[in-house]
């Protein structure tokens, strides 16, 4: 399995659609922290799916260990996901990853192992 990483910044996003062609699964990582920046994530993952209604996606709700991470259900709400579910596969996870740490968290590793298995099972 080979997982990309392209970051969010505008010049980085042309590079977006190149490669989502040749996705098995979207994951898409949210600072559940930072509510001020919902209303682009939302644009943004909702350009990246309007050309394939069926692409499996993840949300990571980041940064959950963070005062003031929004909930998972606000998250939801923000991201207007009811709007992108219709026929696809969609979880939202809630997670967090410091820097230094050595070990992956429980939710970590369930998304991970949820990828894993959305791989193998061909989407």
């Amino acid at each position: 399995m080979t997982s990309l990483l392209i970051g969010g910044t505008k010049n980085l996003q042309p590079y977006w659609k190149r490669y989502m062609c040749k996705a098995m699964v979207l994951v898409y990582v949210v600072d559940s922290s930072d509510a001020a920046q919902f209303p682009l994530a939302k644009k943004n993952l909702h350009e990246l799916l309007e050309n394939d209604f069926y692409l499996p996606l993840v949300v990571l709700a980041n940064k959950q260990d963070k005062p003031g991470a929004c909930s998972i259900t606000t998250l939801h709400e923000a991201l207007s996901l009811e709007e992108v579910g219709d026929g696809r596969k969609l979880f939202l996870i809630g997670t967090h990853v410091r820097k230094g740490d050595t070990e992956l968290n429980p939710a970590v590793q369930d998304a991970r192992d949820l990828i894993i298995q959305m791989v193998q099972d061909g989407r």
